[in-house]
């Protein structure tokens, strides 16, 4: 076994079976592995952080979270960054929302997620999979809260161009990036799942060398390229698996439980 102080996972589609489930007593015994170990575990997501927490919960308090694409990153219960999106940019990106309302919005803070009302309930729904608080509003201009990112889905077939669309209208002022299956985020500008973990990694003096990271989607790119072990999950888009060092088996399977045991000679 490779000298490892750090396991970090993405969630759907990598950890998740199926963005809520995975094999609870099956992980209890590599988490008690990587304690003996003094292996630090790190859920990095574009989920909302409470969403972590709560999935998560009985180890939450000891664990990383690097959360909303690393914009709010967590030591256990100890804030560790939170990005802020300027009050222009932020005003900017309302504005979008109000000229258009083909391609629906929710706004994430610190403190929660928000949509506004006449957006469907349909679209409420599904983000609160992954933004486990998260509010109506009447108007994003209303809310008080420190804004880092703006998340949407769409046909997948139309994610590409409302991608480039947004990039090119915010013009480098913020980052848009797929996190697969026809969802997107913007992000402050070079806030993505690697910041948030290096900022981890310098407070616990973990090296790259030294960190095993696993995902499935464009929003991983930049943590496969930073850890020392990379894997891809199987089920991944071709791009992502040819860009890590190893393939593990699809979540479907438990793939990151089965190389963790492996890993760990469990």
């Amino acid at each position: 076994m490779r000298d490892i102080k750090l396991v970090a996972v993405d969630e759907d589609g990598t950890f998740l079976r199926d963005h809520v489930h995975y094999d609870v007593r099956r992980f209890e015994r590599i988490w008690h592995r990587m304690r003996e170990l003094g292996v630090r575990f790190v859920v990095a997501t574009g989920n909302q952080c409470y969403q972590v927490q709560e999935l998560f919960a009985a180890h939450a308090h000891e664990m990383g979270i690097v959360s909303a694409n690393g914009a709010y990153v967590l030591d256990g219960d100890e804030d560790v960054f939170a990005a802020r999106a300027s009050d222009d940019v932020v005003a900017q990106l309302i504005k979008a929302c109000h000229e258009q309302h083909e391609v629906p919005f929710s706004m994430l803070g610190v403190r929660a997620a928000y949509v506004e009302r006449g957006t469907s309930q349909a679209f409420f729904d599904d983000m609160a999979r992954y933004c486990f608080r998260q509010y109506w509003v009447d108007d994003f201009s209303e809310v008080e809260d420190q804004v880092f990112m703006f998340s949407s889905v769409v046909d997948e077939a139309e994610v590409a161009f409302q991608i480039e669309r947004f990039r090119t209208m915010l013009g480098g002022l913020m980052d848009v990036v797929g996190s697969g299956e026809g969802y997107f985020d913007i992000v402050c500008p070079g806030i993505n799942k690697a910041s948030g973990l290096k900022r981890l990694m310098e407070r616990w003096d973990v090296t790259p060398e030294e960190c095993v990271a696993f995902g499935d989607s464009d929003n991983d790119l930049d943590m496969l390229a930073l850890a020392g072990q990379s894997y891809a999950m199987q089920n991944a888009p071709e791009h992502v698996r040819a860009a890590a060092d190893h393939v593990a088996p699809p979540c479907t399977e438990d793939g990151v439980l089965q190389v963790l045991e492996e890993l760990f000679s469990l």
